[in-house]
């Protein structure tokens, strides 16, 4: 346990004094291995190179090509469309517009801070426009823009995925109720506010042909989730196949079907995702080092044998665990926590007979309520950002929502099957 208070010790020093989180996940690990007069520079070398040599690893640079190529190629424009005459003539409607936007979007890019941006920069000056207070439209994208790492694909899920060795597509299928349950919470939450305020309808009154319409303008859009969703059911491609199928889709649909997309666009965009992926690439190496150093030392199984002497109770086990992550997603983004967490908190759950496919969902809710929750919740910061309010005027507003998605987390902590029903019906776990 010395060992491990050294390594977070010393981590969180250099988070506090602005180290970049990768040369303070190095730095930790290099001072234990020198404690223990067990460094070696050819070693460290190795180590962080086996954390990178996986090829489930290979669905997070495709994933993000293709939420780049999707939100460039005009697919939020034509989702936030068809969203409103979907639900935008009920009380409160653009901000059903921003939430079904989001979870849509959502089964394209993977990503908080992706759906945040695309579907954030549409919808806060569209609802502004229409008489929104700015706090209130910033912190719905923000709060919807949760989803988007939780209903599949999720980068954060494929992160968790190699690093327990379970299935990736079983994680993604976990991700689906938990989603939809954060989907619908925030659309109960703006309907009973706007109730309440005595809001007018926003939008014209529902019709068939403007939904038809607007369904044929964003199919493109729409098939895209069902593409990746439906191609892992049915065993056609794995999670990682499932990251290039959408790619080639993505591109394609933005060439050829919407035609916004051009050629000489390509080189930007795939040098950004290849920006994008490599930053997240070198952590998860230097990750696979710090998780070399928690096995010689011995720190998952003595953790374990801790929390076994102290807890006795799975519930209480997983409310420590929430507390944690909870905490820790305040201070690191969710797929730096999860290369941080989750080998240490593995065996723990495992010797506790925790599912480590409902482990990883609820682990995935709980760290991606970090994305709207200060200092670090990087959301806030690009919703605030696009409505041009501070910081602390979508904190006050956000808190709502963030209750919401509190409500979901202990939903799914209490009632596991919620995550495991779609799991256990498909792969027979």
């Amino acid at each position: 346990m010395t060992s491990l208070l050294l390594l977070f010790g010393v981590f969180f020093v250099l988070l506090i004094i602005g180290t970049p989180i990768i040369f303070a996940l190095m730095g930790a690990a290099l001072v234990v291995l020198a404690s223990i007069d067990f460094l070696s520079p050819q070693l460290a070398l190795q180590r962080v190179y086996a954390g990178l040599d996986s090829f489930p690893m290979l669905a997070i640079p495709f994933f993000m090509a293709a939420g780049s190529l999707m939100e460039r190629g005009g697919i939020s424009r034509r989702l936030v469309n068809f969203s409103s005459y979907l639900v935008g003539w009920i009380r409160g409607g653009l901000g059903h517009v921003a939430v079904i936007a989001s979870t849509i979007f959502a089964g394209i890019s993977g990503s908080a801070v992706a759906d945040t941006t695309a579907i954030g920069s549409t919808m806060i000056p569209m609802m502004k426009r229409r008489g929104f207070d700015s706090s209130f439209a910033a912190s719905v994208v923000a709060a919807s823009g949760v989803n988007g790492p939780v209903i599949p694909p999720s980068i954060p899920l494929v992160l968790y995925g190699v690093i327990s060795g379970v299935s990736i597509g079983a994680l993604f299928m976990g991700g689906i109720v938990p989603g939809f349950m954060m989907t619908i919470g925030l659309m109960v939450l703006i309907y009973v506010k706007a109730s309440r305020g005595d809001w007018e309808v926003e939008t014209e009154p529902f019709s068939m042909s403007g939904l038809g319409t607007s369904f044929l303008s964003a199919i493109g859009a729409l098939v895209m989730p069902l593409i990746i969703v439906g191609g892992i059911l049915g065993g056609i491609f794995t999670a990682t196949e499932a990251a290039v199928v959408a790619t080639v889709y993505a591109l394609i649909a933005g060439l050829f079907i919407y035609r916004e997309l051009s050629f000489s666009q390509l080189p930007t965009l795939f040098r950004q995702a290849a920006l994008n992926t490599a930053v997240v690439m070198v952590i998860v190496g230097v990750a696979n080092l710090v998780g070399y150093v928690l096995t010689i030392e011995q720190i998952p199984l003595a953790l374990s044998d801790w929390f076994s002497d102290r807890i006795t109770n799975v519930l209480l086990l997983l409310l420590v665990i929430n507390i944690l992550l909870l905490v820790a997603g305040c201070f690191l983004d969710g797929g730096s926590a999860i290369i941080v967490f989750a080998p240490v908190l593995l065996p723990v759950t495992t010797a506790f007979g925790i599912d480590p496919i409902f482990f990883g969902v609820m682990m995935t809710v709980n760290l991606m309520i970090g994305t709207i929750t200060p200092p670090v919740g990087l959301s806030l910061y690009i919703a605030a950002g696009i409505a041009n309010i501070s910081i602390l005027q979508i904190c006050k507003a956000i808190l709502p929502f963030l209750a919401m998605h509190l409500v979901v987390l202990i939903l799914i902590t209490l009632f596991p099957d919620l995550v495991m029903f779609i799991p256990d019906q498909v792969y027979d776990l």
